[in-house]
């Protein structure tokens, strides 16, 4: 009962939390029309040299075809910005790219930062032509347009224009959802133009392993974050012994913070998502607009941690693969690609092949966005120095008493009542009394003989 009371506090917490925008801070931006689609930072591909240049056809096409011009380069800015912007569906908020700091510029202009860039660095750009155009400055503009509260809706602009020069000026775009995809748009008036500012008071953690009776996930995020609630301790990587042995430091304990752009180990109380928050503080790293180059810069890869940390991550795992644009003859392609591969060296946090808590050997295409993970050559199991909780045979409810209670326990296993992954309310290992590794009916008569002395 008092699970289901802090679960209930926790969400009424969050639906109290949606409010107005309200200068600097974390926000996440849902869209009205869309209510469970979030605005995600999914890659960094904007590029104005292949606007400008491939897609419009260069400085004479928009001093002499500017119509046509602008149309293509719009066409083609458009693709870039749907590879760059997601929208996902992430309601229980354990997703660290819908986690927005929106920094204040000037008046109502913000600079939306997420995954180590922002939209400034992005839009940020120089086409090398004979009469350089800078575009620089390009900030979104969020107007709230009706209600106030958690009612507060607002409309999210930009204007994609040279700062030096007024003919290569692509106009003024709104943000909307597109049926669950993110578009841009001449006009605001549309229900999916508007979004709900919600501001960011906590993320939460989705804990991927079990051992030992504590939950474990790694974390990658480009912003500091300090522990809350049921998560206990965060810990880096120092060092990997000949056998596989992982050697680790502990970076900080609930209530400490761990520093920007460290990716770590977290070990959590709880499985539940909601009882395990990180608070998201201070201004994220994020990678600096750079005008001498057609291209945006790379996400940043800085972190404030001083120590020795072999753990690493990725901000991006977005494979959207090649997506086309209108150029003056024919199409183009953009490689909208930008992932890590997982090769045979990179590990991932899970249960070794001796059932112990580790890193083991990746697969699949590509890295998981906001992950730890550990590269590594040799052939050594890697295992983490953590010990498998002592447990008592029946004691089914965690009471340290084997009694009566804990045949109920038990019969609520067998009947589907508690399922796997409900630890903190039942012992899996502990109701598997006769330990053929089978929880059935055997085991409650296993059970009762150890109550009656048998």
């Amino acid at each position: 009962m008092k699970r289901l009371y802090t679960i209930i506090f926790l969400f009424l917490f969050a639906i109290s939390a949606h409010a107005q925008l309200n200068g600097t801070g974390f926000y996440r931006f849902r869209n009205s029309a869309n209510t469970s689609d979030y605005i995600c930072l999914a890659n960094d591909k904007f590029n104005y040299t292949t606007i400008i240049s491939s897609a419009a056809g260069g400085l004479s096409q928009l001093l002499f075809d500017q119509a046509n011009a602008i149309k293509r380069a719009t066409a083609c800015a458009t693709n870039y910005l749907q590879t760059d912007i997601h929208l996902v569906t992430d309601t229980e908020c354990i997703d660290p790219s819908t986690v927005i700091y929106a920094k204040n510029t000037t008046g109502n202009y913000y600079d939306l930062i997420g995954q180590g860039t922002s939209l400034l660095s992005l839009t940020t750009g120089q086409y090398p032509g004979n009469v350089k155009l800078n575009f620089e400055n390009i900030t979104a503009l969020l107007t709230r347009v009706s209600g106030s509260g958690a009612n507060a809706l607002y409309t999210s602009r930009v204007s994609l224009k040279a700062s030096n020069y007024e003919s290569a000026d692509l106009g003024n775009r709104y943000f909307i959802d597109d049926n669950g995809k993110f578009n841009i748009s001449e006009s605001s008036s549309a229900q999916n133009a508007k979004w709900y500012i919600e501001p960011v008071t906590h993320f939460n953690v989705s804990a991927t392993v079990e051992f030992g009776g504590k939950y474990y996930a790694t974390m990658y995020v480009p912003f500091a974050f300090t522990l809350s609630n049921n998560v206990l301790k965060a810990y880096v990587v120092t060092a990997i012994g000949n056998d596989g042995t992982l050697e680790i430091e502990e970076v900080t304990s609930n209530g400490g913070m761990v520093p920007a752009g460290t990716p770590v180990l977290l070990e959590c109380g709880s499985n539940v998502v909601a009882e395990c928050q990180l608070i998201p503080v201070n201004e994220p790293l994020c990678s600096t607009p750079y005008l001498t180059t057609g291209d945006a810069p790379s996400a940043s890869t800085a972190t404030n941690y001083t120590g020795t940390n072999l753990l690493n991550g990725t901000y991006y795992c977005n494979q959207d693969g090649n997506l086309s644009y209108p150029k003056k003859s024919g199409t183009g392609t953009i490689n909208a690609n930008h992932y890590t591969a997982r090769t045979n060296s990179m590990y991932v946090l899970g249960i070794t092949a001796s059932g112990k808590l580790g890193f083991v050997k990746a697969t699949g295409t590509a890295m998981p966005a906001n992950k730890a993970l550990l590269e590594y050559t040799g052939t050594a199991e890697l295992v983490l120095p953590f010990e498998e909780a002592a447990f008592v045979k029946g004691d089914v409810n965690r009471d340290d008493d084997v009694t009566i209670a804990d045949v109920t326990a038990l019969v609520n296993i067998i009947l589907g009542k508690a399922v796997e992954g409900d630890e903190n309310n039942y012992d899996f290992k502990a109701a598997n009394v006769n330990e053929d590794d089978h929880i059935t009916i055997a085991d409650v008569t296993a059970l009762v003989n150890i109550i009656l002395g048998k």
